[in-house]
């Protein structure tokens, strides 16, 4: 069932940002395709939501992803949204198996869905990529994580670049309030020297909510063109 202002298929939609769009998408008239490992119960009695089983760290589930609303003449958007942070650790300590699993989910597995979501859809569309502050700043200890965001944002340059008609985005949503900022969190200063940074910004009750996010990327998706490629949903002003 496609809902009245089109399709918005996410990836990592069992919580954090992905969620929150997810939700936030099916409250305001979208219908929404959850692509994970996951599914989020509390979505399961909606009628404009349908979940797609899939581990995207492997390549035959990536290629054989079916996209629900390829036929259907209203507007479809693609949100690359699951990623990892990686083993942190000092570069000289992460080996192929740790760079191997990140660089996989965080940059392959977004790029060939991607890819195949472009060939597949003839029709109006959008693409989105989580990316991260992280792209453009070095941070001790997270050598796999900062290349796989810095990789993923020129991904979405050359694309935009190649499909100059459709909307490309890859959006920096800041310290959000996520699974992911406690995993970052528990980590020791050793592998982590900015730990502690970290923790105060948690404490001080700092981060962004997943929800804020939510509302500034579906912002962007029904005004497009108005952001660069690479843009802060800080700098997204929504009434939540």
């Amino acid at each position: 069932m496609m809902g009245a202002k089109g399709q918005i298929i996410i990836t990592g939609v069992s919580s954090g940002i992905g969620l929150a769009i997810a939700k936030r998408a099916l409250e305001i008239g979208f219908s929404v395709q959850g692509i994970g490992r996951n599914e989020p119960k509390e979505l399961t009695s909606n009628p404009y939501w349908v979940f797609t089983t899939a581990d995207l760290s492997q390549e035959k589930e990536v290629e054989k992803i079916q996209f629900q609303s390829a036929a259907h003449p209203l507007p479809t958007v693609l949100i690359n949204n699951a990623g990892t942070l990686g083993r942190m650790g000092q570069a000289n300590t992460i080996d192929w198996n740790d760079t191997n699993e990140c660089m996989t989910l965080n940059v392959t597995a977004p790029m060939r869905l991607t890819a195949r979501f472009m060939s597949m859809l003839q029709k109006s569309k959008q693409v989105f990529f989580t990316g991260s502050g992280a792209a453009q700043y070095a941070i001790n200890g997270w050598s796999s994580y900062c290349a796989s965001k810095a990789a993923i944002h020129m991904y979405a340059e050359v694309l935009a670049q190649e499909n100059p008609t459709t909307p490309i985005h890859a959006f920096t949503p800041g310290k959000v309030d996520t699974p992911m900022q406690a995993q970052i969190r528990a980590a020791s200063a050793a592998d982590f020297p900015g730990v502690e940074h970290f923790r105060e910004e948690h404490a001080e009750g700092l981060l962004v909510k997943p929800e804020t996010v939510a509302e500034a990327v579906l912002h962007v998706i029904q005004n497009p063109g108005e952001q660069p490629v690479v843009f802060p949903t800080s700098q997204i002003s929504t009434v939540l």
